[in-house]
């Protein structure tokens, strides 16, 4: 079976033009097959998008100028002649020929579309259709499309006469019925759909370049699969692939890689996270605040875990280094990987000697759902603890805490029976790939944090498998941090 990178560039794609060409080149000297996905060419100060909603904004104002139009469409087009110009190094004046030809054409029709026929703003959560003489096109399509056109004529300048590549037009890849589909029936759906396009490319020997964003859905993509940005139609790609190579997904970020915790808490020893598996990564990026946007939750999708695809995580501009997330656990990992935190959080408490009663716990939890979201839960015979965020007022809580004493006739004057809450709390998270098979966690995490005098409070072994929670006094949190890394990491 041969060996297949699918490559989704990473987010500022101004400056993909002149390092993952390198990381094409790399691959076909080692004779690896590629696909690359990419999304609008953009930078941190300049977003294509919003200039296309600033345009609309002007064309439905009162007072309309030929001249000011041309110059916001003059502004779009020297930003990707700019970046043209810039990150590369050969002549260039045939790419930007062909782009502004591409271009040109495009944003007049835009121009006259919004200016004439339609009211709504074009944005993220929306996609237009624009018919016009050679077919249809869509609005937010078109920025993808332009960018991956780029991507390809760089690509095919790379001084090596049998390199080729071609744009997949994704243009409609959705039929009538896809957005009616659940999440995996969709995912599988467009699977196949893609895989078409794809395969008409891969066999004239070409690189598929793709875009992102799959126009198509009539209310935009949003609404019918939230935003999946270029790691979900990567992961698509990645897995009708690997009914026939052996697939490697690369995640190309410019973020370094997956780490043992914050460097912003831990200043010394925070290490890269070099193997992880698929549930353990889950585990990470599923923790709200920590390194969620590192890889979007599609990457990590089940179909991609049971088909048995390495997904590689790196900086294309760092120099072999990354975190490989496998099917298969490392077996070498003994004790904590990754540590992290969130602070300012409410601890609420309810203590009921007959808290064992049937649907006691349905009731409590029906009167918070009411209130606030519920994060940790720990419980006993006798008593349930959670978790819920730090802005909600203490004239809800107060509220809530009545309520649910009235519910379980839990009087004021009762020391054993009560409803309590206290704020300025913090979670500290360790999680490993090992955790249900390793001997003495919990016991060498309270000794590290007792060196400091830090009391633990309660203890919640998330999900047993593969992480412990502790919830501590919110001042401790920083020492809490530094202490664990410190027994378990350094």
């Amino acid at each position: 079976m041969n060996n297949f990178s699918v490559k989704k560039w990473w987010g500022e794609n101004a400056a993909e033009l002149t390092k993952s060409p390198e990381n094409v080149l790399s691959d076909y000297e080692t004779w690896i097959n590629q696909a690359i996905v990419v999304s609008a060419i953009r930078s941190p100060e300049f977003n294509t998008t919003d200039k296309l909603i600033e345009l609309w904004e002007y064309l439905k104002s009162n007072k309309i100028e030929i001249s000011v139009i041309s110059e916001k469409i003059e502004e779009i087009k020297n930003f990707h002649f700019n970046i043209i110009d810039e990150k590369l190094s050969w002549d260039n004046n045939d790419i930007k020929e062909k782009v502004w030809e591409k271009f040109s054409e495009f944003m007049w029709i835009i121009v006259t579309w919004i200016w004439a026929l339609h009211k709504d703003k074009p944005q993220k959560s929306n996609d237009y259709k624009i018919d016009f003489g050679n077919g249809s096109i869509s609005v937010l399509w078109f920025w993808e499309e332009l960018s991956a056109f780029i991507n390809s004529e760089v690509i095919n300048k790379l001084w090596v006469d049998w390199l080729k590549s071609e744009v997949v037009d994704l243009q409609w890849v959705v039929n009538s019925s896809n957005e009616w589909l659940k999440d995996n029936e969709l995912f599988i759906s467009l699977s196949e759909e893609i895989k078409l396009r794809v395969f008409s490319v891969i066999v004239d020997s070409k690189i598929p370049v793709i875009p992102w964003y799959i126009p198509g859905f009539k209310e935009g993509i949003e609404k019918s699969v939230g935003r999946w940005y270029t790691d979900a139609t990567a992961s698509m790609t990645a897995f009708w692939l690997s009914q026939a190579y052996n697939v490697t997904l690369e995640i190309q970020k410019s973020v370094i890689w997956m780490l043992s915790a914050d460097p912003r808490i831990v200043k010394e020893g925070t290490k890269i996270i070099e193997q992880i598996d698929y549930m353990t990564a889950k585990e990470i990026t599923g923790i709200r605040g920590a390194q969620a946007k590192l890889l979007h939750s599609q990457v990590l999708r089940k179909e991609l875990q049971e088909a048995g695809i390495d997904v590689r995580l790196f900086d294309p501009f760092s120099d072999n280094k990354w975190t490989l997330i496998s099917k298969s656990k490392n077996k070498l990992s003994d004790w904590v990987e990754y540590i992290w935190w969130r602070e300012n959080i409410i601890f609420f408490s309810v203590s009921c000697s007959d808290m064992s009663s049937e649907w006691i716990l349905s009731w409590v939890f029906l009167i918070v759902k009411e209130y606030a979201s519920v994060d940790i839960i720990s419980t006993s015979e006798t008593e349930i603890s959670f978790t819920i965020d730090w802005w909600v007022s203490t004239k809800k809580l107060d509220e809530m805490s009545e309520r649910i004493k009235k519910r379980l006739n839990i009087a004021d004057n009762w020391s054993d029976d009560f409803v309590k809450y206290e704020r300025n709390k913090a979670l500290v998270f360790c999680v490993w790939q090992n955790l249900y098979h390793s001997k003495w966690s919990l016991g060498r995490a309270a000794m590290a944090l007792t060196k400091w005098n830090i009391n633990i409070e309660m203890v919640s072994q998330w999900t047993m498998e593969r992480a412990m929670v502790f919830w501590i006094d919110n001042k401790k949190m920083k020492n809490a941090i530094n202490l664990l890394h410190s027994e378990f990491i350094n």
